[in-house]
């Protein structure tokens, strides 16, 4: 499906957090229209436009909605969800190059709970080795469950082309006085890099870990 993008496409919920830098981002990102963008699946939820290093550059977040599989004869019916973040590098002459992209998924769920979604309050742009290239946190939580057990939760990273993870489980409420979850394992790309890195991702997942 092809995503249509004007110069009125709203970010919302978006917070940065940039030390003193050459990294700067817009909330309502204009003037967008006249770039040739390649086919983006899914529904827009945020763009985001920044100039870092790099040059200018356009971010956009999407989801599916929820899809019905078809039933055959030996399954019953399920669904499916997936979202996606696209990072464009955008050029003078009006080409959008993609940079990389996230998807992820949840796929033939015949359960209640069904979720594939960015954690737009979690969403952060930040600068934290003060070296004028962005690092873009993007934390989502993936559940196909029938009870309130823990969810999926990731933080994906990038600076420039270089991807970092965490990966775990969200805190969850399991009954009236017990939670469940919450633990989580960085990858080795994040341990070894830059502590600045380790610490903020730490800071992020402890403060969006909890599902009441």
């Amino acid at each position: 499906m092809k995503l249509l993008l004007t110069a009125s496409v709203v970010c919302l919920c978006l917070v940065f957090a940039f030390p003193v830098s050459d990294v700067h981002a817009a909330e309502n990102p204009g003037g967008i229209g006249v770039f040739n963008f390649p086919e983006v699946n899914g529904k827009l939820v945020k763009a985001v436009r920044y100039t870092d290093s790099t040059g200018d550059n356009l971010l956009l977040l999407t989801e599916t909605d929820i899809v019905v599989n078809p039933e055959n004869k030996d399954t019953q019916e399920t669904w499916s969800k997936e979202l996606f973040a696209h990072r464009f590098l955008l050029k003078k002459s009006g080409a959008a190059e993609q940079i990389w992209r996230v998807a992820d998924y949840v796929r033939d769920c015949h359960l209640d709970a069904l979720y594939a979604e960015f954690i737009m309050d979690a969403f952060r742009i930040t600068d934290l080795n003060n070296n004028g290239q962005a690092e873009v946190w993007l934390p989502y939580i993936l559940q196909c469950a029938g009870d309130p057990s823990p969810m999926t939760m990731k933080i994906i990273m990038y600076e420039g082309d270089k991807k970092y993870a965490v990966r775990g489980e969200t805190r969850s409420r399991v009954d009236e006085n017990t939670y469940a979850g919450g633990d989580y394992a960085m990858d080795p790309a994040l341990l070894g890099g830059p502590a600045e890195f380790s610490t903020f991702a730490t800071q992020l997942w402890e403060r969006y870990k909890t599902v009441n």
